[in-house]
């Protein structure tokens, strides 16, 4: 038997920290201040604490109810049922009493990993036997995850080797390809952490106008960067015109030259016809490669005066550190540089961090994901050698059905003022 109380964050916050779910944190609930927050605690028989739990309400106003929302799921070991069971019968039992009509919750949980089957006796269908819905449209949080582990017991050296191991040729090569063509970090945290958030969201307008993606206002942002400033950290990329200038001329002398000698050896009049057989498709891809080259050249002048091409929302709390938002400027595709999380990823590697999560990636709304629309980035992310994690996803747990079905079947009340704030 567990026992379990509301309490305040002095409590819950040390738990959900040292798990690094952020969302069921005091920062959190300072962040979404216009919900009202209660935390609950669980404890085992010796009194230490083994769950806790942020759960944020939204008022309906002009009547009694509300709507709980437990972001990213209560802080527990997951695989110990007992557990989720007794605190499942007590928090329906709290919002009876405090007339929540519905609870949503989307657990922060392995469900399945690398599209491996999911045995009867699964997360999802154990929710289900306790009460909880399975919500399968219009989900507040992505229920897809691509993270890298890492173990603490190894020394971050030894770490490292094994991250960069882990890398494809193609992903290495394309790393200090950016880097060589002028590709820098400015990193914003501290006093310099808004002024990162506003480039960010320069970037994020650009590049949600582009791909039809929605966002929220810039001062939702800030709010968000301000509320976890001890834990956040924005990473810009800049570019570095006249290095990748230097760069790319240098480049073109050597083609050029290659070219010049390839064709004075073609032109030799003692070469003979069979050497000239083998010098000719040479000679087409010298001149192939100055084409490409000399293009380059002349679409990084149209970018001389515009130094960022990728911005990311970092977090790092307890084990777990997040690339949570990331934007990208048209230059970056166009200029054929990557934006990588290279960066991100030696930062996490601190003898704390145990995994680094690169968010969502792949819908699951297709039969076969080569048709997912987010294909592209899967296929990206795999390359750093990580593990695919499908969550279980969001539930309702329904106290008044009759309230539930009015406020989320009809009026979609929770998502409509949400989104708003």
């Amino acid at each position: 038997m567990y026992r379990f109380e509301k309490t305040d964050f002095s409590v819950t916050d040390p738990l959900a920290v040292r798990n690094g779910i952020f969302q069921q944190t005091s920062y959190w609930a300072s962040f979404r201040s216009f919900m009202k927050p209660h935390a609950f605690a669980g404890y085992d028989e010796n009194g230490s604490i083994v769950l806790s739990c942020l759960m944020l309400c939204l008022p309906v106003y002009l009547t009694p109810y509300s709507v709980g929302y437990i972001t990213r799921g209560f802080v527990c070991d997951y695989s110990n049922r007992t557990l989720v069971s007794e605190f499942t019968e007590y928090l329906k039992e709290y919002c009876k009493k405090h007339h929540i009509a519905y609870v949503i919750f989307d657990p922060f949980c392995d469900y399945r990993v690398d599209f491996e089957e999911a045995g009867d006796d699964n997360i999802v269908s154990f929710l289900g036997s306790l009460g909880y819905e399975k919500n399968t449209t219009g989900v507040l949080q992505p229920r897809t995850n691509y993270r890298l582990l890492f173990s603490t017991e190894n020394g971050i050296e030894e770490e490292r080797k094994k991250m960069y191991s882990n890398f494809t040729v193609h992903l290495k090569n394309d790393i200090k390809f950016s880097h060589d063509r002028g590709v820098t970090l400015e990193l914003c945290k501290g006093e310099t952490l808004e002024h990162g958030v506003r480039i960010f969201y320069d970037l994020l307008v650009e590049t949600t106008e582009k791909k039809g993606f929605g966002r929220r206002n810039l001062d939702y942002y800030i709010k968000f960067a301000r509320s976890l400033k001890d834990f956040v950290s924005i990473y810009l990329y800049k570019y570095d015109y006249e290095k990748d200038k230097a760069y790319t001329d240098e480049i073109l002398k050597q083609a050029t030259f290659r070219l010049k000698t390839l064709t004075d050896e073609f032109d030799d009049p003692d070469t003979t016809e069979q050497k000239r057989g083998r010098l000719e498709p040479k000679i087409r891809e010298a001149k192939k490669q100055i084409g490409a080259t000399v293009k380059r050249a002349e679409i990084a002048e149209k970018y001389k005066n515009c130094p960022y091409l990728s911005a990311s929302f970092f977090i790092k709390m307890g084990d777990k550190a997040y690339n949570f938002y990331g934007a990208n400027s048209s230059a970056l595709r166009e200029l054929k540089l990557t934006a990588n999380y290279a960066d991100m990823l030696e930062d996490s590697l601190d003898g704390k961090v145990s995994s680094f999560n690169m968010g969502g990636t792949l819908r699951l709304d297709t039969e076969n994901i080569k048709d997912d629309k987010m294909y592209e980035l899967y296929q990206y992310k795999k390359q750093y050698g990580g593990e695919f994690v499908e969550m279980p996803g969001e539930f309702f747990l329904v106290i008044n059905r009759k309230a539930f079905n009015i406020l989320n079947g009809k009026l979609n009340y929770f998502r409509r003022i949400i989104y708003r704030r």
